[in-house]
C-alpha cells in the first residue's frame, strides 16, 4: 500500500535519474529504491542510494539534488498517487515508464523534439507519453496536465510545472478531462520553500569555513578504472551477480534475451570461481561447451579480454578450462570410430545448416507430389506442408528426427509409431502421418549412407553409449569435469543434452549452468522444462536467473525485435517473449542516433579515416580522449591498427 499521496521533482533531480545508468532496469538493486519512491513507499536512504535528497512533508515528499539551492524560478513534475498507480505493472515495466516520463519532461522543459511515443495534443493542455512498444490496440499510456497550476498560482511559482496524474490503457476523458490539483498545489508549495533547500545551503557554509588538503604523492591512483573498466564485476547488474555467484557445483540458469549479457556472465562466473576456489588451495576442471567453432573462438577473446581487466588475477588459471564445441566432445570419444572427414562438417553448426539444407531439399521435392498423399495424411499435416516455407518445415523435422525417431525410436518404424512424442512439434495427428515423416526421415538417411557421412546427432547418440558404458563410469571420477557451462543452450537438441550430465565427475551432483534465449528455442527445448532438466540430468533444485535488459542493441533494434517477437506471443499462448520488458539501457540523446557510412579506397585508409572520425566526434561532443571508443570487428583489423 502508497504511504504518501504525491511525489513533487525538480528538474535537475529528473536529470539526475535518466542519466544513472543503473536506474534503467530493475536488474539493477538501485532501480528497486527508484520504484518504491515511485510507488509512494520511498524514505531518506532510498533517495540517497539514487544520489538524491528527500524532503518529507504530512502526506507526501520531494526529491531535490544535493547540489540544488533555492530558486524563486524552477521547472518541476508532481505525480499525484491518489490518481496514479504504477502497480497495474510488473516492477521492470515501471522503471520504463518511470524513464519515459522523465524523459519527456525534460524535452519539455529544454523545448525539445519530441519522439514518436510523446504526444501533444492540438489546443489541448495535455501530454501523453506512451511508454511500452506498441502491439495493441490499447496501450498503456501516460497523462500529464500541463498547465496545472492558476494564474494566481502561476505567478507565485513562476516555471514550467507538469503533473502526471492517470496510467492505465484508459484514455479518460480526453483533452478537456478535469484532473484534482490538491496533491500538486501541496507539493509546489514544497518545491518552492526555502527550508526544501536549507540543508544544502548549510553544507556549502560548512565547506567554505574550513580549507582541505589532499596529498596524492601518497596514494596510487588507478587511472585504468576512470579510463575504463579495471574491475567487470561492479558493471553487473544485481541479478547477473546473483547468477555469478551461485556456486558452480549447484545447477543455474541463466535467461534472457540477445545482447542482455548471458555470455559474458557465464565467463565471468568461471573467472570468479577459479579465483574463489584457488584461495581455497583447491583446483578445478570446469568444461565450457558453445555451440559453434566461432563461438568458442568469441568465448577465448572474453576470457583473455576480462581475465585482464581483472586486477591481480592469475592467467594460468585459465588452464583448469576446457572451451568446446559439444560435437569436439563426442569425437573425443569416438576416435576410434569416426574420422573427422565423416562428419557434416567439423564445426557443429555448419554441420546442422547443411542438415537443413538437406531436408529442404527433400521438402521441396515432397511439396511437388503432396497432392498424391492428401488422402493418406491428417488435414493438419497437409496443411502445414503445403503452406509453411520450406526452411521452416525442415527445421521442424530435423527437430522430430533428432529428438524422436533418433532420440526415442532408435530409427525403427514400429517404435516411432507408438513412442510418445514432444508435446510441441510437427501437427502430427495418426500413424499414418508418422510413417509419412518417416519416408521422409528414410530418404534423408540415404543421402548421408550415400555420403558416407554422419549427422551431430549420429555423434551424439554413437558418443552416449561410450560414456554410458563401465569403462567411463570407472574413469569418470578423475577424467570428469567438476563443472559444466553451456551457452545458448536453445541451439542443442535433447540428444545433445543428454550427454551433458555423464561429463561430470560425481553423477550424484548436478554442477551444470547454462543460458537460454526461449525465442530461440525450437520444440520441448523451449516450453517443457521437466524433460530438458531430465535430459540434461538436473535432478535438484535450479537457481533461475532472468535478465531483462538489452545492452547490445539500439532502442530502435529492440522495438524491432519487440514488434516481431509479439506477433508470436499472439499467435501462440504460450511463447515467451523474452524482449516485452525489456528496457532501454540508452539515453535519448543515442536514439535519435543515425550510423553514417563512409566508402574507403584502401584498407591502409581504413585507420585513419576511423581515427578522424573519432576526433571529429570528440569535438563535437566536448568529450575526452578517452570518452570516444574505436570498435573493431574482429581481432586482426585491431592487431593491425596503429596506436595513438
Amino acid at each position: 500500500m502508497k504511504s504518501v499521496d504525491y511525489l513533487g521533482m525538480t528538474e535537475d533531480a529528473a536529470k539526475t535519474i535518466i542519466s544513472n545508468r543503473e536506474l534503467q532496469s530493475y536488474d539493477f538493486e538501485r532501480a528497486q529504491d527508484l520504484v518504491s519512491i515511485f510507488l509512494g513507499e520511498g524514505n531518506k536512504k532510498s533517495a540517497e542510494s539514487l544520489g538524491l535528497e528527500m524532503v518529507e512533508s504530512k502526506s507526501g515528499y520531494i526529491l531535490v539534488t544535493p547540489e540544488e539551492k533555492f530558486s524563486s524560478e524552477k521547472n518541476t513534475l508532481t505525480i499525484d498517487f491518489e490518481c496514479l498507480d504504477f502497480r497495474i505493472v510488473n516492477h521492470n515495466l515501471i522503471v520504463a515508464a518511470i524513464q519515459k516520463t522523465l524523459r519527456f519532461c525534460v524535452k519539455y522543459w529544454g523545448n525539445l523534439n519530441f519522439n514518436n511515443n510523446e504526444y501533444i495534443p492540438p489546443s489541448s493542455s495535455k501530454a501523453i507519453v506512451f511508454p511500452f512498444p506498441m502491439n495493441s490496440g490499447a496501450p498503456y499510456r501516460i497523462t500529464l496536465e500541463r498547465q496545472p497550476s492558476e494564474k494566481r498560482m502561476s505567478r507565485r511559482f513562476p516555471g514550467k510545472h507538469l503533473l502526471a496524474y492517470r496510467f492505465g490503457t484508459n484514455g479518460g476523458d480526453g483533452t478537456k478531462e478535469e484532473y484534482p490539483s490538491t496533491n500538486f498545489n501541496k507539493a509546489i508549495e514544497i518545491l518552492f520553500s526555502h527550508e526544501s533547500y536549507q540543508k544544502n545551503k548549510d553544507e556549502e557554509k560548512r565547506l567554505q569555513t574550513s580549507f582541505i588538503t589532499a596529498d596524492l604523492t601518497e596514494e596510487k591512483v588507478d587511472t585504468s578504472s576512470i579510463l575504463g573498466f579495471s574491475d567487470p564485476f561492479k558493471k553487473l547488474s544485481s541479478k547477473q551477480l546473483t547468477f555469478i555467484k551461485t556456486v558452480y557445483n549447484e545447477p543455474a540458469r541463466i535467461e534472457g534475451p540477445a545482447g542482455s549479457g548471458k555470455t559474458i556472465c557465464m565467463v565471468l562466473k568461471i573467472l570468479y570461481w577459479l579465483n574463489e576456489v584457488n584461495k581455497q588451495g583447491k583446483k578445478v576442471k570446469f568444461l565450457f561447451i558453445a555451440p559453434s567453432t566461432e563461438m568458442v573462438n568469441n568465448v577465448h577473446y572474453f576470457f583473455e579480454v576480462l581475465n585482464g581487466s581483472i586486477e591481480s588475477y592469475d592467467e594460468n588459471l585459465l588452464e583448469q578450462v576446457e572451451i568446446k564445441t559439444l560435437q569436439d566432445v563426442c569425437t573425443q570419444f569416438l576416435k576410434q570410430d569416426i574420422h573427422e572427414t565423416e562428419l557434416l562438417d567439423e564445426d557443429t553448426f555448419e554441420s546442422k545448416n547443411i542438415q537443413l539444407l538437406h531436408l529442404v531439399e527433400i521438402v521441396s521435392d515432397e511439396k511437388n507430389t503432396l497432392e498424391q498423399k492428401k488422402g493418406f495424411i491428417s488435414s493438419e499435416l497437409y496443411k502445414f506442408i503445403n503452406d509453411e516455407d520450406e526452411f521452416h518445415i525442415a527445421d521442424m523435422l530435423r527437430h522430430e528426427i533428432s529428438v524422436v525417431i533418433k532420440g526415442r525410436s532408435d530409427e525403427n518404424l514400429d517404435s516411432y509409431k507408438d513412442v510418445k512424442r514432444p508435446s510441441y512439434g510437427l501437427p502430427i495427428q495418426n500413424k499414418n502421418d508418422r510413417s509419412f515423416i518417416f519416408d521422409i526421415f528414410n530418404k534423408y538417411s540415404d543421402i548421408l549412407n550415400n555420403l558416407s557421412q554422419f549427422d551431430v546427432d549420429d555423434v551424439a547418440i554413437s558418443a552416449l553409449s561410450k560414456l554410458d558404458s563401465p569403462i567411463w563410469r570407472r574413469r569418470r571420477k578423475n577424467d570428469g569435469f567438476d563443472a559444466i557451462f553451456i551457452d545458448e543452450v536453445h541451439l542443442f537438441n535433447m540428444n545433445e543434452l543428454s550427454l551433458v550430465h555423464y561429463l561430470t565427475k560425481d553423477s550424484s551432483l548436478s554442477p551444470i549452468s547454462y543460458a537460454i534465449d526461449l525465442a530461440q528455442a525450437l520444440g520441448d527445448v523451449a516450453w517443457n522444462d521437466v524433460d530438458f532438466n531430465n535430459s540434461v540430468g538436473i535432478k535438484n533444485e535450479t537457481e533461475q536467473v532472468k535478465l531483462n535488459a538489452v545492452f547490445r542493441s539500439s532502442p530502435l533494434i529492440t522495438d524491432l525485435a519487440f514488434s516481431i517477437t509479439s506477433h508470436g506471443a499472439n499467435i501462440f499462448t504460450n511463447f515467451d517473449n523474452p524482449i516485452s520488458e525489456a528496457p532501454y539501457v540508452y539515453n535519448d540523446q543515442l536514439e535519435d542516433e543515425h550510423p553514417k557510412y563512409y566508402l574507403i579506397d584502401s584498407s591502409s585508409n581504413i585507420y585513419s579515416k576511423a581515427f578522424e572520425l573519432a576526433d571529429t566526434i570528440r569535438d563535437k561532443l566536448g568529450a575526452r580522449k578517452h570518452q570516444v571508443a574505436i570498435i573493431f570487428f574482429d581481432r586482426f583489423t585491431y592487431s593491425e591498427s596503429p596506436r595513438v
